[in-house]
């Protein structure tokens, strides 16, 4: 079971059948399982955060990328900006592109800030703005969203 679903199931007290399926509806509806939990449940997402994302064994799963650190390193940054947008709170984005030996190479990070309610997350077009903004981009017609 995903730690996400085994969220779902101590702190709702779901089965193990419908924390599945109502974490798939809140994703699905909000882009984001968590969410659904502060809207209906009013669980705290820094909690969730804990519990969930930073608990993940991300050690064992990212390992550094040379394919990827140098395809970043072929961009011409005097043209582009690289710049993170993630659905995850900064101590996973962050995380993430330290496991995979990337950090360096990006000048900032917009995040779901799970400190501030209500969650602005993708795809959310005010995501794309907070996006824009924080990184500085002179306007949309000239950010380019990479995704995986």
């Amino acid at each position: 079971m995903l730690s996400s679903d085994k969220f779902f199931v101590k702190h709702l007290d779901l089965t193990t059948e419908d924390a599945h399926m109502l974490h798939q509806k809140y994703y699905k509806e909000y882009g984001l399982a968590i969410e659904g939990l502060t809207r209906h449940h009013k669980i705290d997402p820094l909690e969730f955060n804990y519990e969930v994302d930073d608990a993940l064994p991300l050690n064992e799963i990212l390992k550094p990328d040379p394919k990827l650190r140098k395809l970043l390193e072929s961009l011409d940054t005097t043209k582009v900006k690289p710049w993170l947008l993630t659905n995850a709170y900064v101590s996973h984005g962050k995380r993430v592109v330290k496991l995979l030996g990337v950090e360096d190479l990006f000048e900032g990070i917009t995040y779901c800030d799970y400190g501030q309610l209500p969650l602005v997350c993708k795809p959310s077009q005010e995501m794309y703005a907070k996006a824009e903004k924080e990184a500085g981009a002179p306007s949309t017609e000239s950010c380019y969203f990479v995704g995986t």
